[in-house]
């Protein structure tokens, strides 16, 4: 019932800046997540709003960077995230690069690597509403070549792995854990495997990095000391990334 010809003509105010993706001829996205100022991370010179994501009680600032690439701030959870994805879309984005940060609960990795995603396990729901029921969604194998090529030019340490998509991180139990393990995850996050079953549906491309924030074991949780600075890292190394991308296709 809500489509881009739809969605499109009942909310014409919101795209007056819009068609600055077809003027740039814009097609890639980053999604980040930054509750900070951006100037603290990224050089703000280089950004020109362009959207906001509207989601109920929060608004989400999407920037074009540099006239090459959206870098658009990401809520949390699958839902509003595969909202955000939907939008983007609907303006003419087609591939689709996200890093954020993830619960470790493989603790025998290198908690200063980053993770690669193979395949997401469907942990959440919104998935289920794109793809028929599976254990897991795998991510676009173009675009996540990409990102491996360009981690191992630059020298960076990375696991390429499965992550465990979760509705809930209050309810990341004793027991779903072991069975996530052993189901191939090193690590829990609320976002991927959504995103990667709206890119299938939709004929989008996906890929995402993503780094440990925090130890999710069964002795305790815990924040990671090093996670600011591993954000900081992971949002300029993709950004980096993305610069390449765009400048190859």
């Amino acid at each position: 019932m809500i489509n881009k010809k739809s969605f499109c003509s009942e909310n014409k105010d919101k795209f007056d800046r819009a068609v600055l993706l077809e003027k740039y001829k814009i097609d890639t996205a980053l999604f980040i997540f930054c509750h900070q100022n951006l100037e603290e991370i990224i050089d703000i010179n280089k950004l020109e709003e362009f959207y906001v994501f509207i989601n109920a009680s929060n608004e989400n600032i999407c920037y074009i960077y540099d006239k090459k690439f959206v870098i658009a701030l990401s809520p949390l959870g699958g839902p509003a995230a595969g909202g955000l994805m939907e939008e983007l879309g609907f303006m003419g984005i087609k591939n689709f690069f996200a890093c954020g940060s993830a619960g470790q609960i493989d603790q025998s990795k290198d908690s200063s690597e980053f993770v690669l995603v193979d395949k997401a396990i469907r942990g959440e729901g919104a998935s289920y509403y794109y793809l028929k029921p599976s254990k897991y969604v795998e991510t676009d194998n173009m675009l996540t070549e990409f990102v491996v090529k360009f981690l191992e030019k630059e020298n960076y340490k990375y696991n390429k792995s499965n992550t465990w998509t979760t509705d809930s991180f209050y309810r990341e139990t004793a027991g779903e854990i072991e069975l996530r393990k052993k189901q191939g995850a090193i690590c829990v996050e609320m976002e991927c495997a959504t995103w990667a079953a709206i890119a299938k549906f939709r004929g989008y491309n996906f890929a995402q990095l993503l780094y440990f924030s925090d130890a999710v074991k069964q002795e305790g949780w815990k924040w990671h000391p090093t996670k600011e600075e591993l954000k900081k890292k992971i949002i300029n190394l993709m950004i980096d990334c993305l610069n390449e991308f765009v400048c190859q296709n």
